[in-house]
């Protein structure tokens, strides 16, 4: 008897450790799920509403467009600091997965 009481904590620890795996394994496959799960057109109206209410961005016109998760953003903003923050307001949506900035500074006329 004295054997299966010295087998019995070993059996204890390894049973712990199939549980700790499996937690941790079903929390990511969670994450990912809930990710894929938001569909591109929400997300883009998510970032599109996210844009129309910043007071500096909403007066440009900014596209944003989604697939699986990706954001593109496209278009003609007055500054770098606009690229920036268009980029950051994005990336704070729920369900993006990255975000492709290709916003461009529009070209003002020489004041010559």
């Amino acid at each position: 008897m004295s054997g299966a009481m010295t087998r019995l904590p070993r059996l204890a620890a390894w049973l712990l450790a199939a549980l700790l795996v499996t937690a941790t394994f079903a929390t990511v496959r969670s994450q990912a799920q809930d990710k894929q799960s938001i569909a591109d057109s929400t997300i883009t109206q998510h970032v599109q509403s996210a844009i129309d209410q910043d007071r500096v961005l909403a007066k440009l016109h900014i596209e944003v467009r989604t697939d699986e998760g990706m954001v593109n953003l496209t278009g003609f903003v007055r500054s770098l600091d606009d690229i920036a923050r268009a980029g950051t307001l994005a990336r704070a949506v729920r369900g993006v997965s990255g975000v492709t900035n290709r916003l461009q500074v529009a070209n003002r006329p020489s004041q010559a």
